[in-house]
């Protein structure tokens, strides 16, 4: 019994000591435990921050505990806590360091109208970067520090065009007839037109002018107005504009110098002086809008066949004879393009001038193609094995040799289907072409030389785009002895342009044909016979080399050089008057 009575007074003892002790309000919400507040660090008497407090050694710090959420009697929601509880609520978290750019930065930088879109990205990216200096501000004149034109420290000298519609016949203008359109609104030129941006800039430097402003549908406004002019940037220049010679000079050539050059404008900062260097130390914008070392020249020509007539000229005249002017053309671009339509046979003939059309060459015209500059010819000629596939094989041979490329035909029919490829100055160029009408002994088969059959070449253009090529499509197709393209032609021509090419070039045409726009693509029908011996039509007489300004990966301007057939092989410069004609009449045929 004493046992019994001994066990229930340990169990009370232990009950007992593990209850927890009453609070003194009862009525309350349980107090929530929480660390005591940091007091402030105050220096000591001798200026100097207090050491840490440590404990001593082996002691242990309490490790507090936190009280659970106060529950209703009836175990429903939590009770929020009340003013009239006695608990202890956490501090607030310290607030959050924000700058408010307006008050933080010290500058405020802005631009004024006709600066550059380039140059503004590249100061709000300063201004990004910077904030605790720079807080870009749109359209502000009282800005701390401002872009401008023509009036602070240089910053970039930006370069502007003359130019036109392309279907202009005119190729030159002078300084003083620009700066009197500029005053008048028109020229010899047309009606002058510039957008919002360029009128800013020019009037900073010339003084307010009567061109016409055009905000939106600039190309089409500008075209639906002809004759009419306008004035642009450099970078703004696409294939729709014609560059007009600015006192003989023009910025599509390597050889041009901005030295000199009237239209390249200052573009300037001003404002606060310190704002001014802070600026111009972290300026990383372009300086100019017109890199040479991005600039690509590919000049396109029409039908070669060195034979009959032109070939007999050749044996008498001199075999570069024919190249004598339109040579310096070809030899002054970085890819110059040709569609020899006839191979070299061991065994060819002397050239009989009346002959039919089985076509070959002798070996010594080889040194025509040479001297004029030719970097990849094409292979999608009628005429390639009129004397078998032998010979076609032996030719490629002699384009390797020389170090050429070619496309549109090949050694087999891999061969054919491959791309020209080049890379210039950062701009990745590829050649594609084929032939869509034979004759079937033409065509490259598996393991046989050929011209290449159509099928898929528009599948590989979008390829090569996807890629970042810029796509210069041929096509061998029907001969058509007029000046406009029908519309069986145009049908072709435009499928390859939905392809994704940025030029397509008929080299099928031995008339000279028009041209079109679609989209981004640049379309001419027909550059017309370059060396070939028909005389009978001004039509066959009459011939183009395009030459494209291909600018940071995309054509930006069509340069046509005009030449006349004479004597069945020699192409010379066209006078004014026969350009004019041709020009005329080409642009009238293409519903301009």
């Amino acid at each position: 019994m004493r046992k019994i009575v001994l066990y229930i007074v340990l169990i009370t003892l232990v009950v007992g000591g593990c209850a927890p002790a009453e609070p003194d309000n009862v009525t309350g919400n349980p107090a929530t435990v929480q660390p005591p507040p940091t007091p402030p660090i105050t220096l000591d008497a001798a200026g100097s921050l207090p050491a840490a407090t440590v404990p001593v050694a082996g002691e242990l710090l309490p490790t507090p505990t936190l009280a659970a959420e106060p529950v209703a009697a009836d175990n429903s929601t939590p009770i929020a806590p009340t003013t009239d509880d006695k608990a202890i609520l956490p501090p607030p978290p310290p607030p959050t360091a924000t700058l408010d750019p307006a008050v933080a930065a010290q500058y405020t930088l802005s631009a004024a109208p006709g600066v550059p879109q380039a140059l503004i990205a590249a100061a709000q990216t300063i201004a990004t970067n910077n904030r605790q200096l720079f807080q870009w501000v749109d359209d502000d004149p009282a800005a701390d520090v401002r872009l401008t034109v023509n009036d602070g420290a240089p910053l970039a000298h930006w370069l502007y065009v003359v130019a036109a519609p392309f279907a202009t016949v005119a190729d030159d203008t002078t300084w003083p007839a620009v700066t009197a359109g500029w005053a008048s609104g028109s020229s010899e030129l047309g009606s002058l037109y510039v957008d919002p941006t360029t009128a800013a800039a020019l009037s900073a430097v010339w003084g307010p002018g009567q061109a016409g402003i055009v905000a939106e549908d600039f190309i089409g406004r500008v075209w639906d107005t002809r004759p009419s002019w306008i004035i642009l940037p450099f970078e703004a220049l696409r294939p729709e504009w014609k560059v007009i010679r600015l006192d003989g000079r023009s910025p599509l050539t390597h050889d041009f110098q901005t030295d000199g050059y009237a239209l390249s404008l200052p573009m300037t900062v001003a404002g606060q002086p310190d704002g001014v260097t802070a600026f111009l130390e972290r300026w990383a914008g372009p300086s100019v809008n017109r890199d040479p070392a991005k600039l690509t020249r590919i000049a396109m020509t029409g039908v070669t066949a060195l034979v009959r007539a032109t070939a007999a000229q050749m044996e008498l005249r001199g075999i570069l004879w024919p190249g004598e002017e339109v040579g310096p053309v070809l030899q002054s671009a970085d890819i110059a393009h040709m569609s020899n339509e006839v191979s070299f046979a061991a065994d060819c003939p002397y050239p009989d001038a009346y002959g039919g059309t089985t076509f070959c060459s002798r070996d010594p015209y080889f040194e025509l193609i040479k001297q004029v500059g030719i970097d990849v010819i094409e292979l999608t000629g009628n005429h390639l094995n009129d004397f078998g596939r032998e010979p076609l094989s032996r030719t490629i041979d002699m384009y390797a040799a020389a170090g050429m490329q070619w496309f549109g035909g090949g050694r087999d029919l891999a061969d054919a289907a491959k791309p020209a490829l080049f890379e210039h100055n950062g701009n990745r160029i590829a050649f594609v072409g084929c032939n869509p009408v034979g004759p079937a002994n033409d065509w490259a088969l598996i393991d046989a030389a050929g011209s290449r059959p159509c099928g898929d070449l528009p599948a590989q253009i979008a390829q090569l785009r996807a890629e970042g090529y810029v796509v210069m499509a041929t096509l061998q197709y029907v001969e058509h002895y007029v000046y406009y393209a029908p519309p069986d032609e145009q049908a072709a021509f435009s499928e390859l342009a939905a392809a994704g090419a940025s030029v397509v070039s008929g080299s099928q045409a031995h008339h000279a044909q028009g041209f079109a726009f679609e989209n981004d693509t640049f379309i001419h029908y027909g550059p017309g016979n370059l060396f070939f011996d028909q005389m009978d039509m001004m039509g066959t007489r009459q011939t183009f080399v395009d030459t494209y300004a291909i600018y940071d990966g995309r054509p930006i301007s069509v340069e046509l050089w005009t030449g006349l057939i004479e004597n069945w092989a020699r192409p010379r410069v066209m006078t004014a008057e026969e350009r004019a004609d041709l020009l005329q009449t080409v642009f009238e045929a293409s519903g301009w």
